[in-house]
């Protein structure tokens, strides 16, 4: 990963998005926020990032509708998503939706590191 990459955090908790921010910035990645759905939508489509961790449960637009809207202008940017709420019927939702992988909350940060390698590495 020689060029700075972007990676776009949508997710309402703050805390999640600090965490995360914490975790990958010191591995020389641009991060940009969105706190809702809609907000998520909106930025990825003026930055063009080279990947997306994407909470399912917020309270405008739900992760997996934003990633919907998402897939029509960036139809092959990794989308992660990352949800509490991780029951068969969700993942398969998100999977419908154009997640590319679901990940249960909590993630372990050794988790995103390898979605990382595996994504940005290409």
């Amino acid at each position: 990963m020689s060029d700075m990459k972007t990676i776009l955090i949508v997710d309402d908790e703050q805390t999640i998005r600090w965490i995360l921010r914490m975790a990958l910035e010191v591995k020389n990645l641009k991060i940009i926020e969105a706190t809702s759905g809609m907000d998520g939508v909106k930025v990825a489509k003026e930055s063009n990032p080279d990947m997306i961790i994407m909470d399912y449960k917020m309270p405008d637009l739900n992760g997996w509708a934003a990633t919907k809207m998402i897939r029509e202008f960036l139809p092959s940017v990794p989308i992660i998503g990352h949800t509490g709420y991780a029951n068969d019927q969700n993942i398969e939702e998100g999977y419908q939706c154009g997640c590319t992988e679901i990940l249960k909350k909590p993630v372990d940060l050794s988790e995103w590191d390898n979605k990382l390698n595996k994504y940005l590495s290409k």
